[in-house]
């Protein structure tokens, strides 16, 4: 099971839901708290959380996209990260690497919805620069919406990692989508849209 969560910040120029800062453009530092599908595989040690009492499954990733931004006049500086929390991923006792790998392509799935959109944001002509933080916010909720269906199906067909076929299947196929989108994996880059300004 995964959400996607959007941080945001109040613009300063645009009164929207998405970061419009003046100034020059200083990289997100990341949260040491928090497991950036770049850095690294997921491990068991990374799953803190408590585990619920009452629940059927064996485990929970939860992962989300994060999106911010910053810009000034024609240049908007956007940063497109997946992450993992922690503290709300739990695991029960006796786990096997055969679920981990299930909790994995959680993961691997939001880093598929990542890549997407930094490609759906860098290839948009937008219409209007004071709409700009608005259509972004748009092509968010659209990727936002369509992980969360892949999540949900993920599971569905798995029985959670269960179907061990369907399991395999699945494998495969989100290393396929990981590779279709590989132009797609540097989490920071720039939207010129100085055509919008002529």
């Amino acid at each position: 099971m995964d959400q996607i969560i959007m941080k945001k910040k109040i613009p300063l120029l645009l009164l929207t839901a998405i970061i419009f800062v003046l100034g020059s453009f200083i990289t997100t530092e990341r949260d040491t708290k928090l497991i950036y599908w770049d850095q690294r595989k997921l491990t068991w040690e990374d799953f803190k959380g408590g585990t619920p009492g009452n629940t059927p499954y064996v485990a929970l990733t939860h992962s989300a996209i994060s999106l911010n931004m910053s810009g000034q006049d024609k240049n908007i500086y956007c940063s497109v990260e997946s992450v993992f929390y922690p503290k709300q991923s739990w695991k029960k006792k006796n786990v096997t690497d055969h679920v981990l790998n299930h909790e994995q392509r959680h993961f691997d799935i939001t880093e598929i919805h990542s890549r997407m959109l930094r490609k759906t944001i860098s290839e948009t002509r937008f219409k209007k620069y004071e709409s700009i933080a608005a259509d972004i916010q748009k092509l968010f909720n659209t990727s936002s919406t369509a992980c969360s269906k892949m999540q949900d199906l993920y599971d569905q067909e798995t029985d959670h990692s269960k179907k061990k076929p369907e399991q395999e299947m699945w494998n495969t196929k989100i290393d396929s989508l990981l590779n279709v989108y590989s132009d797609w994996t540097q989490t920071e880059f720039v939207l010129d849209v100085g055509y919008l300004l002529e």
